[in-house]
């Protein structure tokens, strides 16, 4: 039912019977399913990486499939939670993000192994998640190299 239909259906009185809520809530919770890593590995970037020229930014536009003020914003979050954990409020003040931005982003760096947070309103913190399960990987591959 649309939100017209809802409105013309009710007689006046109470207040409109609207699906938005649960519209949003659906939609929100398919952001949330689709926040991951996508790491790509560029054999280029080897070299940067040797000659100290690889950045935070280049490892995440490397990660996420972000917009680029979006990226930006993931640097900033990493750099402010390698200072120091902060919970999610104290994040959002710090960094003046949006809370929807900032929340879908915290959860597709939770899910990454990228930063961690021991339960609700508890701090989030750098997790080293993240290269362990890049490690894993790693030997998956040798492993099936010599099999």
């Amino acid at each position: 039912m649309t939100f017209l239909e809802a409105t013309s259906q009710n007689s006046g009185t109470e207040a409109p019977v609207v699906e938005a809520k649960k519209k949003t809530s659906d939609h929100y919770n398919q952001q949330k399913s689709q926040c991951f890593v996508y790491f790509r590995l560029k054999k280029d970037d080897s070299t940067k990486i040797s000659d100290a020229q690889f950045t935070l930014y280049d490892f995440i536009n490397n990660s996420f499939a972000f917009s680029p003020t979006k990226k930006q914003l993931t640097v900033a979050v990493l750099d402010a939670l390698k200072e120091r954990p902060l919970t999610f409020n104290e994040l959002v003040i710090k960094l003046n993000a949006k809370k929807s931005t900032l929340y879908l982003l915290c959860v597709a760096l939770q899910k990454s192994g990228l930063i961690e947070q021991e339960g609700k309103n508890k701090p989030l913190r750098i997790s080293g998640d993240f290269s362990l399960i890049l490690n894993n990987y790693s030997e998956w591959w040798q492993n099936w190299l010599h099999r």
